[in-house]
C-alpha cells in the first residue's frame, strides 16, 4: 500500500512540475537567443538577395529598352557602336563583362499572311550585299541568320506588314549573388531580355556596308 501511494505521489509531482513549466513565460535569454537569431539572420539574407536580384533584373530590362530607343533614333550603327553599347549596358546593369549585346534587323519581304500567319514566319534578316546578314553582337556572339531569327525570335515579334522593318535587341547581363546560392537558392541567374521597336526616323537601320547607307 506504501509502494503505491509513493508512485501515486511522485506521478503527480512529475505531472505537477511538467504543469508549471507549460503555464511559466519566463526564459533565459542567452538560450532564446541561440535558437532565435539563427533564423532571423537567415531571413534578412533572404530578404536582401532576394530584392537585390529583383533590383538587378529591373536595372538590365531598362538598359535594353535605352540601348532598343537609341537605336531606334539613328540610320546606321556599326560594330564599334555595338561594343560600346555592350560597354554602356555593363555600366547601367553593373553587371561583369560576360554580359552582351546583340542587335538584329528584321524585315517582312513577303506578304502579312505569310509574315504572321504561316509557321515558321517567313520574317527576314537583311542581306542587302548578298552576304552579310544585318545582325551584329558583342564579345563575338554570333549573328542570327533567316533561320534562327524564326527558331529563337520569331514569338517575339509583332505582327508585321510588307516591307516593314523592325529592330530587336537582345541583351544579356551575368547576376552575381552577394550571398552563396546554398544559403538563398539564387546562384548567379543571367537576365536575357529581348525588345522590338520599330526605327522612328527613318525606314530601317542599316549597316555601313549595305548599300541602303549610302544616302545616309
Amino acid at each position: 500500500m506504501d509502494h503505491t501511494t509513493n508512485a501515486k505521489g511522485i506521478w503527480n509531482r512529475m505531472c505537477s512540475r511538467v504543469a508549471d513549466f507549460a503555464r511559466t513565460e519566463s526564459g533565459t535569454v542567452t538560450v532564446e537567443s541561440v535558437i532565435i537569431l539563427p533564423l532571423l539572420l537567415f531571413g534578412l539574407q533572404a530578404t536582401y538577395a532576394y530584392f537585390e536580384a529583383y533590383r538587378h533584373q529591373s536595372l538590365a530590362l531598362k538598359a535594353n529598352y535605352a540601348i532598343a530607343d537609341y537605336l531606334s533614333r539613328i540610320p546606321a550603327y556599326d560594330q564599334s557602336m555595338v561594343d560600346g553599347l555592350d560597354e554602356l549596358f555593363e555600366y547601367m546593369t553593373r553587371s561583369s563583362e560576360s554580359s552582351w549585346v546583340r542587335v538584329t534587323v528584321v524585315e517582312c519581304k513577303r506578304s502579312a499572311t505569310k509574315c504572321n500567319v504561316e509557321i515558321p514566319r517567313k520574317i527576314h534578316v537583311p542581306q542587302p550585299d548578298g552576304t552579310l546578314w544585318n545582325s551584329h553582337g558583342s564579345d563575338g556572339k554570333l549573328r542570327h541568320n533567316n533561320a534562327s531569327l524564326r527558331a529563337k525570335l520569331a514569338h517575339h515579334i509583332p505582327k508585321m506588314y510588307n516591307g516593314e522593318h523592325l529592330i530587336v535587341v537582345e541583351t544579356s547581363a551575368q547576376f552575381r549573388p552577394t550571398f552563396a546560392g546554398r544559403w538563398t537558392g539564387i546562384y548567379r541567374p543571367e537576365f536575357l531580355h529581348i525588345s522590338v521597336t520599330s526605327p522612328r526616323e527613318h525606314d530601317t537601320l542599316c549597316w555601313p556596308d549595305e548599300a541602303t547607307c549610302a544616302g545616309l
